[in-house]
C-alpha cells in the first residue's frame, strides 16, 4: 500500500511539473521543404498549442510550397 501511495505522489508531482511551466515553442520554415530559417523560441499564448501555429501554403507568382512547422522546446 505505502508503494502504491508512493507512486501515485511521483505521478502527480510529475504531471505538476509539466503542465505548471511555461511552453516554449520553436518554429522552423521550409521552401519546398528545404529549411530555410529557425526561428527563436517563444512563449505560447494562454490555451493554444505549438502545433496551432503551423501554417502552409504556396506562394504566388512563383509556386513555392511554403511551410511553417512549430513544435514544443525544452
Amino acid at each position: 500500500m505505502k508503494k502504491l501511495l508512493c507512486l501515485c505522489a511521483v505521478g502527480l508531482l510529475l504531471t505538476f511539473m509539466t503542465t505548471s511551466c511555461d511552453k516554449k515553442c520553436e518554429c522552423k520554415t521550409y521552401y519546398d521543404g528545404v529549411l530555410e530559417k529557425t526561428g527563436d523560441p517563444f512563449t505560447v499564448e494562454g490555451g493554444k498549442k505549438c502545433t496551432d501555429y503551423n501554417q502552409s501554403y504556396t506562394a504566388p507568382l512563383v509556386g513555392t510550397k511554403v511551410e511553417v512547422k512549430c513544435q514544443t522546446t525544452l
